[in-house]
């Protein structure tokens, strides 16, 4: 996976303010003990010692280091156990002064084995994907902000109930897919006219879910394709794969799908973002002004059949932009 430098430097400065924000509370809680159960300082101190004591024995050369270092090291683990069943009996777990990690397999330094960890490749993604997003009015839209008078309450549509019913079973609907999301989970399709909504719900959905700390790409259709072609054929403006990105980011939002040019490579782009998505059981928040028949034209039967598994959201009413404008007027 290909991304620009300022990315991994993003993840760093995250793992910088992680080992920050641990050892303080570390710092909090032996100031804590030390204060309520002296006991306990008493032997943090004790270990405290053993460091002097190491320098001691390695300078002496007069004695057998060897015996030296295996008392040191038998006094230290009796200390350390004296410490834990101490903790217990003052009533916290045996492990509350024990260094404090974010992740349990690299330790927060961002290598495991050799090797970058998952953690540190997850922090670099979720730069990668928050600067891809960032261009999204995402902060502006929210479940609250989300006016159901706009919508008809007297006449029923050709679905059956009112418009504003229909779109407050949708409302409903999408605060609890962003209340209850987790991996992995199901894909959403929202289907109607322009100026109904589907951008502003799409656009709330994002903003929980990235506020519960999972990696989320909001973007148009156009653009995102647009930016994948140029990478594609070398004239991208940096080294970020964002076809890698789209395909395992934790969620996607794909707006306005159907307003891009028609072109065997944008379609073939989006076959492998929703295959691959799918595939690795990723969820899709996709909108549209088409209906299943125009994206079994437009995209061929391979995606249709695979869109068509989504759960659809069916946006209903009068265009909200201009009777909001009226309503303004």
């Amino acid at each position: 996976m290909g991304f620009d430098k300022k990315y991994y430097t993003a993840a760093e400065n995250e793992l910088n303010g992680i080992r920050l924000k641990n050892s303080r509370i570390l710092s909090a809680r032996e100031r804590e003990t030390d204060e309520k159960f002296p006991e306990v300082g008493k032997i943090r101190r004790e270990l405290a010692g053993t460091t002097s004591k190491l320098l001691r024995i390695i300078a002496d050369r007069d004695h057998d280091i060897k015996e030296q270092l295996s008392v040191l090291e038998r006094e230290n683990l009796q200390l350390q156990d004296r410490l834990k069943e101490t903790l217990v009996r003052c009533g916290l777990p045996s492990n509350y002064l024990d260094p404090i990690y974010d992740c349990a397999l690299c330790r927060d330094t961002g290598v495991s084995d050799g090797k970058l960890c998952a953690c540190f490749k997850e922090k670099v993604k979720k730069a990668a994907a928050a600067e891809l997003s960032s261009s999204s009015p995402m902060q502006l839209c929210g479940f609250d902000t989300f006016d159901l008078t706009y919508y008809d309450d007297t006449e029923a549509t050709p679905l059956g109930a009112t418009a504003r019913k229909i779109m407050a079973r949708n409302l409903s609907f999408c605060e609890e897919y962003a209340g209850n999301f987790r991996l992995p989970y199901e894909s959403l399709l929202m289907r109607g006219k322009t100026g109904l909504g589907k951008t502003h719900l799409s656009l709330s959905i994002a903003k929980a879910v990235t506020e519960k700390g999972y990696s989320v790409i909001y973007g148009s259709a156009p653009d995102l394709l647009r930016r994948i072609e140029k990478e594609h054929f070398g004239n991208a403006a940096d080294d970020t794969d964002t076809l890698e990105l789209l395909t395992s980011t934790d969620l996607l939002v794909l707006d306005d799908l159907g307003a891009e040019f028609e072109s065997k490579f944008y379609v073939s782009a989006f076959y492998n973002i929703i295959n691959d998505r799918m595939n690795r059981s990723l969820p899709t928040v996709i909108s549209t002004n088409l209906d299943l028949a125009e994206m079994e034209k437009r995209y061929g039967e391979r995606i249709s059949s695979r869109i068509s598994t989504m759960k659809m959201l069916m946006f209903v009413g009068s265009d909200v932009r201009f009777l909001k404008k009226r309503r303004q007027s």
